[in-house]
């Protein structure tokens, strides 16, 4: 079961109040990511220059950043332990 599935499920046994509270720490948690992903500041100009390419390949649509099921599937991927 994924931890999507395991969210949905224990998602759907709270009451209506509690599934409130679970929504407002998720946004939380989202406008906290924003703010430190965006107060990043590269210390090198190795880094600056890598950041650059890094936020110009995101926003052109070249690449896409995973979440960590995404990840843990390209790993398993390269490991050759999926089908």
């Amino acid at each position: 079961m994924t931890n999507e599935q395991i969210l949905l499920e224990t998602w759907r046994t709270l009451p209506t109040d509690k599934q409130l509270q679970v929504l407002e720490f998720i946004k939380s948690i989202q406008s906290n990511s924003s703010e430190s992903e965006s107060s990043y500041h590269p210390k090198t100009e190795l880094g600056k220059k890598l950041w650059q390419i890094r936020n110009k390949a995101i926003a052109e649509g070249k690449i896409k950043l995973l979440d960590w099921e995404g990840i843990e599937q390209e790993i398993a991927q390269r490991r050759g332990e999926t089908e």
